[in-house]
């Protein structure tokens, strides 16, 4: 028979495997966008006439390197991302805010200038679903810029 402490201790850990789960899930996604051939109109095409080699980007930043996720930021601010490549890209911030966790992720946002600290805020708050983006989700980058409610 299952004690009640043992129910307690249980019900405890459960937001922690769910985490967990978001975050493995989050990185299979990342991995499975890596292996996604380069197509007109695609985030990694559209990076290419920009001068820009966002796969490279993004597999530093899977890896946890800062200056890749910099990169991915700098881009997104200042990038010609448009259609399914900024589609994309607002999936693939999130993602990357699922993976790093937000204390790290924010650590590096918050190095960002204003306007690029808004933008990806802005493409991380279109990729959320709804009811959107809520303050007690990944708290600490949530107040690094305004939200704009879509």
């Amino acid at each position: 028979m299952v004690s009640a402490r043992s129910t307690i201790l249980a019900l405890s850990l459960l937001p922690l495997a769910f985490a967990h789960a978001g975050k493995r899930e989050a990185e299979e996604r990342l991995r499975w966008w890596l292996q996604q051939p380069e197509s007109r109109g695609g985030v990694f095409a559209q990076g290419k006439l920009d001068g820009v080699d966002y796969r490279k980007l993004l597999r530093g930043a899977v890896a946890y390197d800062r200056d890749s996720l910099f990169g991915l930021f700098r881009y997104t601010a200042d990038g010609q991302l448009m259609g399914e490549g900024a589609e994309t890209n607002c999936e693939i911030l999130q993602l990357l805010l699922q993976h790093w966790g937000d204390s790290r992720f924010a650590s590096v946002l918050a190095g960002q200038p204003k306007h690029v600290r808004r933008k990806v805020i802005a493409e991380i708050d279109y990729a959320w679903s709804y009811p959107g983006w809520q303050p007690t989700e990944f708290p600490k980058t949530y107040r690094l810029a305004t939200h704009e409610k879509f």
